[in-house]
């Protein structure tokens, strides 16, 4: 009976601390990549302008939140976005981990 408890309750405490994130596959990439220093940075969930959804990025980075944006801004720019939005931040012993979807901002179609 202990032994049981043991096993489901362990299975509970790993399932709760896992981590998702969903990637672009290298193969799908096809955008040109951009420089990591044109990437901005946004924690706005929507955005107005134009724009194409790409995938989510993430880093995981030793050290602060500094770190881990510009980690989030060079995967970003792999895979061709000029957008970060929904940023999310967390530490936790020493690292610091971002995420966010990454998004192609596109000109807006001139209208006659």
């Amino acid at each position: 009976m202990f032994a049981k408890f043991f096993i489901v309750s362990s299975i509970l405490v790993i399932s709760g601390c896992s981590y998702m994130t969903h990637y672009v596959p290298v193969e799908r990439l096809v955008y040109p990549p951009t420089t990591p220093g044109s990437v901005a940075i946004s924690t706005q969930k929507t955005v107005s302008q134009s724009h194409k959804v790409i995938g989510r990025v993430a880093a995981i980075v030793w050290g602060g939140g500094d770190g881990a944006r510009s980690a989030l801004q060079e995967e970003a720019a792999r895979i061709g976005a000029n957008l970060v939005i929904d940023l999310r931040l967390e530490k936790s012993f020493g690292r610091t981990s971002a995420s966010g979807i990454a998004v192609l901002l596109t000109p807006d179609r001139i209208r006659p």
